[in-house]
């Protein structure tokens, strides 16, 4: 059995006891990848095969472009994390991902998911609307 087929028998059998929500996508063609779709964000999940390298984990949380609009890249590459932290955007979506190395996991394949989950939804909170100082109403720039 290869390694990555391990990681997904890990990741099948433990989402089908606990988070049977989870999805997955046959054309995905570089290892697996799994979709959750049943929260207003969309989540995916990919065991990435390296070849020759440990295969690689990755989560992600997909939002909408209007989060391009926000400090979210600062605050991925700023939280203090064991995970390598990256955005992206891409069509029209803002992808916020946590990947780690299998060779690195302290936790189960579940626990890396709820701990990237975890330290996303954290980023998360400290998002705030970048506004153009020039385009406010002289009334919208003093808060009482």
């Amino acid at each position: 059995m290869k390694l990555l087929d391990f990681y997904k028998d890990l990741f099948d059998e433990a989402t089908s006891r606990f988070e049977p929500v989870w999805q997955a996508d046959p054309a995905y063609t570089h290892g697996f990848r799994w979709t959750k779709e049943n929260y207003p964000i969309h989540e995916q999940f990919r065991i990435t095969d390296m070849g020759d390298e440990p295969p690689v984990l990755m989560f992600s949380v997909v939002l909408p472009e209007m989060f391009a609009e926000t400090n979210v890249f600062d605050e991925v590459y700023r939280y203090p994390t064991h995970n390598d932290m990256s955005i992206v955007i891409m069509n029209g979506k803002v992808w916020v991902n946590a990947s780690l190395c299998t060779s690195k996991m302290e936790h189960s394949i579940l626990g890396f998911v709820h701990r990237a989950r975890s330290e996303i939804m954290n980023i998360f909170d400290c998002v705030i609307l970048k506004v153009d100082g020039a385009h406010l109403v002289e009334s919208e720039k003093y808060f009482p």
